[in-house]
């Protein structure tokens, strides 16, 4: 697994890779780029055990969100479309025409997205865990959730966290919840940057400009679970797959099971995707 820096306009975006071949020589072999959006307000180290195992099929490049993990937001707020166009940065970057797009919850709004401001330009769209709110939800999260957390010269502010997080996750291992909190101080004090931005966005006019998806992707213990029969009724898909006891964190916890699924999608197809 391999890592890096792109200068962007904004500022340095971070990404992480699978494999250690220089990403232009595994493009210039045909492999299609797939550009991975994580959860907020997570980074790309999520996805640091799957990366390895997709580079058969795909050119994975993981990145950290604007504002979060170890990539910078610059100034100015950030809306949905200048995440999505994210996307489309790393692509031209990289020379890909046509990119597979992944995203997991918030990073699935982003995708999404992306293909929606781009139509027809995506070879492919594989979301996992999409967050479809109502207007009154989208309201009442804007008006109540996630408050920005505080300096401490104690150190309570590591315990807000710690607590936050375990009771998002009560199931998770010591190590997994550390690797959540590293990845909240990460993100500063306003960490919810990105969760406003959603709460603001219109992703059913997303669905009808992006056309069908090809996988929408949940898992029977996925903490957004119950939204994915909302999914189903507001995006145009191809294929949905509900993993049995898959978590958010099925590419950490199950590299393997997440690898079949994106490889029954993006490798079925692997000849049109360039």
């Amino acid at each position: 697994m391999g890592a890096g820096y792109l200068r962007a306009p904004w500022g340095l975006l971070h990404y992480r890779c699978g494999g250690d071949e220089p990403l232009a020589d595994r493009l210039g072999r045909g492999l299609p780029l797939l550009v991975m959006f994580h959860q907020s307000p997570l980074s790309s180290r999520r996805y640091r055990p799957a990366l390895d195992g997709l580079v058969d099929f795909c050119v994975p490049v993981a990145v950290d969100t604007p504002g979060y993990g170890s990539s910078e937001a610059g100034a100015g707020d950030w809306d949905v479309d200048r995440y999505a166009d994210v996307a489309w940065f790393v692509a031209d970057r990289l020379g890909a025409e046509r990119p597979w797009l992944f995203g997991r919850a918030t990073g699935a709004v982003f995708a999404l997205h992306a293909a929606a401001r781009r139509p027809g330009r995506a070879a492919g769209v594989v979301l996992h865990g999409v967050p479809v709110y109502t207007e009154a939800e989208k309201a009442d999260r804007l008006a109540t959730f996630a408050p920005p957390w505080t300096h401490d010269g104690e150190g309570d502010h590591l315990r807000w966290i710690w607590d936050r997080v375990r009771g998002e996750y009560p199931w998770a291992s010591a190590g997994l919840l550390t690797g959540l909190v590293r990845d909240h101080l990460d993100a500063g004090p306003d960490f919810a940057a990105s969760y406003r931005a959603i709460w603001r966005h219109d992703l059913h006019d997303s669905a009808r400009r992006a056309g069908p998806v090809d996988l929408l992707l949940s898992g029977t213990a996925d903490r957004i679970a119950a939204m994915h029969e909302r999914s189903l009724a507001a995006i145009g898909h191809r294929r949905a797959v509900v993993l049995a006891g898959a978590t958010d964190f099925v590419a950490e916890q199950d590299p393997q099971g997440f690898r079949a699924a994106l490889a029954d999608t993006i490798d079925q197809t692997r000849g049109t995707t360039r």
